[in-house]
């Protein structure tokens, strides 16, 4: 490495380091999970970059950014998007994120969205937020790639379709969205009525749960899983489609690389005139002439013998 780079990328990592910092010394950092925010961050954009491909011309959304963990470590796995835009509902959060973080990281902006949400209103201050339609035309067709991690695993079945909505309309035409969920399928139904799953579920809830389940009805929020069925319902009525699962280590078992399911959703491409659609000849395929049957063939063996 030049001696040039050199110092540059150790002015990065200066930066990191007293962002991390600054991270690890705010009490906003339990309000958002706790746990080291830079190990916290790189966990998440591992996960990111394991299921989406970024670069430098990507325009990518941060939706539930929290204090900044996952945008602030992909930028420090060497990503440089194009534009990077973080989303939070909670003003301290994002004082928190423009003081520290969009004066280091270029191209990073944010932006405090209305929203209320039973999980994180004891943190929600009365201050002026921007509505969803005053940012859906703001970014209408906009960003290329989006995540949420820990967003739609603290929401009620309508908020789910609401911000998925919302998030959709402010994705490009074929854009991915990675959202973070519990996902209940035949597996993870399957191991939690065997008492195998990562957290002490109530085996006779989820034998009574529909397409939801809620593992604590005083804090419903807590935990929160949805039917995979329904899911895809939502994501479907959001106008986008589920093209990826990555299944989380919540449902025991030794699969998954995280905790939560990782689903992402693609925004439905443009349709052009079928005419201007490459496609792929099919392989053409000579019928296949049928073999005689044994009694056809013993019939002209025997004509052949008596003749």
């Amino acid at each position: 490495m030049r001696r040039r780079d050199r110092l540059a990328e150790d002015g990065w990592v200066a930066e990191f380091t007293e962002i991390y910092e600054a991270m690890r010394a705010t009490p906003m950092n339990d309000w958002v999970g706790g746990s080291d925010p830079e190990q916290v961050g790189d966990a998440c954009v591992a996960l990111l970059r394991s299921l989406v491909q970024l670069n430098g011309e990507s325009r990518v959304l941060d939706f539930g950014c929290g204090i900044g963990r996952g945008l602030v470590s992909l930028h420090k796995s060497g990503i440089r998007p194009r534009q990077l835009v973080g989303m939070d509902i909670m003003p301290p959060v994002i004082d928190f994120c423009e003081q520290h973080i969009a004066p280091r990281l270029a191209n990073t902006q944010f932006e405090l969205i209305e929203g209320d949400n039973d999980h994180y209103d004891r943190f929600i201050e009365q201050r002026d937020r921007q509505s969803h339609a005053a940012l859906s035309a703001k970014y209408r067709d906009h960003f290329t790639d989006g995540y949420a991690f820990s967003v739609f695993t603290h929401v009620t079945r309508d908020d789910f379709q609401k911000l998925l909505t919302f998030v959709a309309s402010m994705m490009k035409p074929g854009g991915r969205f990675l959202l973070t969920c519990f996902e209940l399928n035949a597996y993870s139904r399957h191991m939690v009525m065997a008492g195998q799953s990562m957290f002490p579920l109530d085996r006779q809830r989820m034998a009574d749960a529909g397409n939801i389940f809620i593992a604590n009805p005083d804090d419903p929020l807590a935990f929160i899983a949805f039917d995979a069925g329904l899911i895809r319902d939502m994501v479907w009525r959001a106008g986008m489609a589920v093209t990826k699962v990555k299944y989380g280590c919540w449902m025991g078992g030794g699969i998954g690389d995280g905790l939560q399911d990782l689903i992402v959703c693609t925004k439905l491409p443009e349709i052009r005139n079928a005419q201007d659609v490459p496609m792929t000849a099919l392989v053409a395929r000579d019928p296949v002439a049928k073999s005689p049957s044994l009694t056809v063939r013993a019939r002209r063996l025997l004509r052949r013998l008596t003749s």
